[in-house]
C-alpha cells in the first residue's frame, strides 16, 4: 500500500509542475465582471459612432426643415426701339435690363409639417441608439457569461482527464500479472481522451466568445479576459400576457414604427397642402434706354396656380407608404408578443429545471468526484464506478452550465424585448 501511494505521488508531481504556469496563466489574466464588460463595451464599440453621427444628422435636418425657402433672384437683359406711332418714325433704341429679388413664402403649415416630419427624424434616431445599447449590452452578457462557462467545462475536464491519466501510469508501473490492470489503463486512457476532448471543445467555445467579445469592444483580438464568476441569481417574472404588455409599450422596433406611423401621416398631410399656391414677394427695379431713360421700380409678386392637380399622385403615394407602415406595425406587434411568449416560457423551463438541482450539485459532484478518485486508489470502489462518477461530474457541471446560459439568454431577449429595461414583478 505504501508504495503504491508513493507512486502515485511522484506520478502527481509532474501534473502539478505542469498545472503551475496554466494558474500563473489564468492569474495573469485580466478578471472582469459582467457590468464592468457591459460598459467596456459600449463605451468603446465602433459600430456605436454610426448611431450617434445619425442623431447629429437628424438634428441638422431638423434645423432646416423650419427655414424659410432660398430667395430667387431674376435678371432679364434685352433692346428696346422707340417710334413714332404716327409717322412711324424711329425715335431711338438703347438696352434695357431688369432686376428683381422673390422670396416664396409657404402658406397652409407646410413648414410646421416638416418641421414635426424632422422631429420624428430625431425621435427615430434617438431610438436607434437605445435600442442598439440594450441589443449590444444583451449581447455582451451573454458572449460574458459563455466565455465563464467554456472556463468552468474545460477546468472541469482537465481535471478529470488529469486524474485519469495519473491513474493509468501507476496502474501500468505496477506491472502486476494478468490482462486486467493493462486492460484497466486503457480504459482510464480512453475516458481521460474523451475528457480532454470535452476540455477542446470548451476552450473553442471560449475563444469564440472572446474574439467576438474584442470585436465588440474594439480590442486587440489576441487580448485575453478573465470573467468573475457571475451572479447565479434567475428572478421570478411577471405572467406572459403582462410581460407582452410591456413590451408593446416599452419595445425600441414598436416605438419606432409608431414614429414612422405618424411621421407617415404628417407626410400625407404635407402632400395635401402642396395644393396650397406658394406666394412670391419680393422687389424688383426696370431700367430702359432709348430716345429717354426710362426707370421703374417697386414690389413684384407671383403665385401658383394649381390648375391640374398633379399633387393628387403624391397624395395617392404617401397614402400607400401610410397603408404599409400600418400593416408593419400589426405585423410586428403580433410578433413581438409571440417573441415575449416563447421566450418566457423558455426562460420558466430552464428555471424550474434548476431549481429541482440542488443549489449546490456542481460542488456536490466534485467533491463525489474526489472521494471516487480517493477510493478508487484505495481499492475500495471499481473501476466501472469510478469512471461513472468522474463522467457524471463532467456532464452534471455541462448541464448546469448549459441551462444556466439558455436561461439568461431568454432574460436578456426578454429585457431587450422590453425596451431594455429590468423585468421586474
Amino acid at each position: 500500500m505504501r508504495i503504491a501511494v508513493s507512486a502515485l505521488m511522484l506520478a502527481a508531481l509532474p501534473v502539478m509542475a505542469l498545472a503551475q504556469p496554466v494558474a500563473a496563466q489564468a492569474s495573469a489574466q485580466t478578471g472582469m465582471s459582467l457590468d464592468r464588460l457591459v460598459q467596456d463595451v459600449i463605451a468603446n464599440n465602433p459600430e456605436r459612432q454610426y448611431y450617434q453621427r445619425q442623431i447629429e444628422t437628424a438634428g441638422t435636418e431638423r434645423s432646416a426643415a423650419g427655414r424659410w425657402a432660398d430667395p430667387e433672384a431674376v435678371v432679364e437683359f434685352g433692346q428696346r426701339q422707340a417710334s413714332d406711332r404716327t409717322t412711324d418714325a424711329a425715335l431711338g433704341e438703347g438696352t434695357t435690363y431688369a432686376v428683381s429679388v422673390v422670396q416664396p413664402i409657404e402658406f397652409g403649415g407646410r413648414i410646421a409639417l416638416r418641421r414635426a416630419i424632422a422631429d420624428r427624424q430625431v425621435e427615430l434616431a434617438q431610438m436607434g441608439l437605445r435600442q442598439f445599447d440594450a441589443t449590444l449590452a444583451a449581447r455582451a452578457r451573454t458572449l460574458g457569461y459563455t466565455l465563464f462557462a467554456a472556463d468552468e467545462k474545460a477546468a472541469v475536464a482537465r481535471t478529470v482527464a488529469q486524474r485519469m491519466r495519473e491513474l493509468s501510469r501507476v496502474i501500468v508501473s505496477r506491472d502486476p500479472a494478468g490482462p486486467a490492470p493493462r486492460l484497466e489503463a486503457a480504459s482510464l486512457q480512453g475516458g481521460a481522451i474523451s475528457a480532454e476532448r470535452t476540455a477542446a471543445i470548451a476552450d473553442a467555445d471560449a475563444n469564440s466568445a472572446l474574439y467576438e467579445l474584442n470585436q465588440l469592444r474594439g480590442a486587440p483580438f489576441a487580448a485575453r479576459i478573465r470573467i468573475v464568476r457571475p451572479d447565479m441569481g434567475l428572478p421570478d417574472l411577471a405572467s406572459g400576457q403582462a410581460l407582452a404588455d410591456r413590451a408593446s409599450a416599452n419595445n425600441f422596433e414598436l416605438k419606432a414604427l409608431r414614429a414612422q406611423f405618424e411621421q407617415q401621416g404628417l407626410r400625407v398631410d404635407l402632400a395635401r397642402k402642396a395644393r396650397v399656391p406658394i406666394l412670391g414677394v419680393g422687389p424688383y427695379y426696370d431700367r430702359a434706354r432709348s430716345d429717354i431713360r426710362e426707370t421703374n421700380y417697386g414690389v413684384r409678386l407671383s403665385t401658383t396656380i394649381p390648375l391640374w392637380n398633379r399633387q393628387a399622385g403624391e397624395v395617392a403615394v404617401e397614402q400607400g407608404r401610410q397603408a404599409q407602415a400600418n400593416a408593419t406595425l400589426i405585423e410586428a406587434e403580433r410578433r413581438i408578443a409571440r417573441d415575449v411568449f416563447d421566450q418566457a416560457a423558455q426562460y420558466d423551463a430552464k428555471r424550474q429545471a434548476l431549481a429541482k438541482w440542488d443549489g449546490a450539485s456542481a460542488q456536490g459532484f466534485a467533491g463525489a468526484a474526489d472521494d471516487a478518485d480517493r477510493n478508487y486508489r484505495l481499492g475500495a470502489i471499481p473501476l466501472t464506478t469510478y469512471m461513472q462518477m468522474q463522467q457524471s461530474y463532467v456532464e452534471a457541471t455541462n448541464a448546469v452550465l448549459d441551462t444556466r446560459r439558455e436561461a439568461l439568454e431568454a432574460l436578456l431577449r426578454l429585457r431587450a424585448l422590453n425596451g431594455g429595461d429590468a423585468l421586474v414583478r
